[in-house]
């Protein structure tokens, strides 16, 4: 009964923002975040007890009750074709089929990894605090940065122009 609710719960958080702008801006903190290319935007939550999920100032989030521990704890599934700006924290993205999108923006940081493909106009791309990414698709023009140990693996990803720098440790 707790899991019905929750996810009716979830369904009107996703249709109360269906009903306006389509959600393009996601955070994550402790989830792998799955994204599906789809012309429906919709939001499964593995279980939505686990976290908080909210839209606010136009950002979807997801963000663990309880960060000790091994995370990801949950996994999210998005499904949509408007994706400009994904945020995470100690989480795991996953793009195995291309985001085709003008714009895109990925930042991962304290430890969080993942695998973007992308066709894109443009990409900015940040890892931080010993986060990984590797980067698959086409973009006209990339920029990247790392910090702190980090990485991106650009090796698969066809780039006009690609700018990329390494930011030193404070």
């Amino acid at each position: 009964m707790n899991k019905l609710v929750l996810l009716l719960a979830g369904s009107a958080l996703c249709a109360s923002s269906m009903a306006e702008e389509p959600v393009k801006d996601f955070y994550f903190a402790g989830y792998k975040a799955i994204f599906i290319p789809s012309d429906t935007f919709r939001v499964e939550v593995g279980n939505p007890e686990l976290g908080i999920q909210e839209i606010k100032d136009g950002t979807m989030s997801f963000t663990l009750k309880d960060a000790n521990g091994p995370v990801p704890k949950d996994v999210v599934r998005i499904y949509t074709n408007k994706v400009r700006r994904i945020h995470m924290i100690y989480s795991v993205l996953l793009m195995d089929e291309p985001i085709a999108t003008d714009s895109l923006s990925l930042s991962l940081t304290a430890g969080s990894n993942g695998i973007a493909n992308v066709k894109t106009k443009y990409l900015q791309a940040s890892a931080g605090v010993g986060s990984q990414l590797i980067v698959k698709g086409e973009t006209d023009v990339l920029d990247c940065t790392t910090k702190g140990y980090s990485g991106i693996d650009t090796s698969e990803l066809k780039a006009e122009e690609k700018k990329c720098e390494e930011l030193e440790v404070d």
